[in-house]
């Protein structure tokens, strides 16, 4: 089902098939292409489906890609609350029961990847195999020097705050998501195209509030548990593949090594030259090492 409002500025991608599904009352925009197995795409922040335009006709020539728009984001309903680990898991869960997948294989970025990530663990009878971009394998065991990472996420905690990281996301030139966006890419970055599209998004009161809470209910606390190692204990049953850009934050946490004894079934590649939007730089590294994987 879809709506007139909703569709206002939805960008256009030649090959793909938009709906909207009734996800217990949250209306959520799915973009589907290709046919075979499932691969299902999850964005990051500040992002939506539009995150992975590049790579679905790549993918689509083997497989049904699945690209979500999350809660809050894109063109899917930002209702003032579900922005906590447990209820944004459910959501992935519930549309993949909705659509009839199965077990699928799942390419997710950012805070998508650390959604993705729970629901391996928690659901692993629904996941074939994973692979996480731009986010640490959420069972690193973080030492010391993740102190000199504060300094460089600072705006994670502006961007948490109630009522400031509204502001900051919607009104005036939206100085700190501009910056996100540039702050640790390499000199082509992304187009500006792609920047205006996602922060108009975020213009729109409702998920300026919704990517607030985001960071304030899911993606801090999650960090929190990794640091405290609340994840030890529960390896992963699927393989798992972590591609991260080496001027992403998340390189240096991931290379921070393991827990002893910690079943080791995830592969790690860290990208030369390459910042957090890995996705949008290098397209056909990301669908093709990802296809690779899913083969093997």
């Amino acid at each position: 089902m879809s709506d007139p409002e909703l569709t206002t500025a939805m960008p256009g991608l030649a090959g793909v098939a938009h709906r909207w599904l009734d996800v217990r009352g949250l209306l959520m925009h799915v973009v589907e292409a290709g046919s075979g197995e499932p691969v299902l795409l999850l964005h990051g922040f500040p992002q939506n489906w539009w995150e992975w335009h590049d790579v679905i006709p790549r993918l689509a020539e083997q497989y049904h890609v699945i690209a979500v728009d999350q809660r809050g984001a894109g063109w899917t309903d930002a209702p003032r609350t579900g922005y906590d680990a447990r209820t944004l898991v459910e959501d992935i869960v519930l549309l993949i029961e909705e659509l009839d997948l199965g077990r699928v294989r799942i390419i997710a970025h950012d805070w998508g990847a650390i959604v993705a990530q729970l629901l391996a663990l928690d659901r692993p009878d629904l996941v074939e195999a994973l692979v996480v971009l731009s986010c640490p394998d959420l069972h690193i065991r973080p030492d010391a020097s993740i102190l000199r990472l504060v300094p460089t996420i600072w705006f994670d905690v502006p961007l948490a705050t109630a009522g400031i990281g509204v502001w900051a996301m919607a009104w005036g030139k939206q100085r700190i998501v501009r910056m996100l966006l540039k702050h640790f890419e390499p000199p082509r970055g992304l187009s500006n195209a792609d920047i205006d599209l996602y922060l108009a998004r975020l213009r729109d009161k409702d998920r300026a509030r919704a990517g607030s809470a985001l960071y304030r209910n899911f993606i801090l606390p999650a960090f929190v548990r990794l640091v405290a190692g609340r994840f030890a204990g529960e390896p992963f049953t699927a393989p798992v593949l972590v591609m991260i850009g080496e001027n992403d934050p998340s390189a240096a946490l991931q290379r921070m090594g393991y827990r002893a004894g910690l079943p080791a079934r995830t592969s790690v590649e860290i990208l030369p030259g390459e910042g957090h939007f890995i996705v949008d730089h290098r397209p056909e590294v990301v669908a093709q090492r990802a296809a690779d994987f899913f083969r093997a």
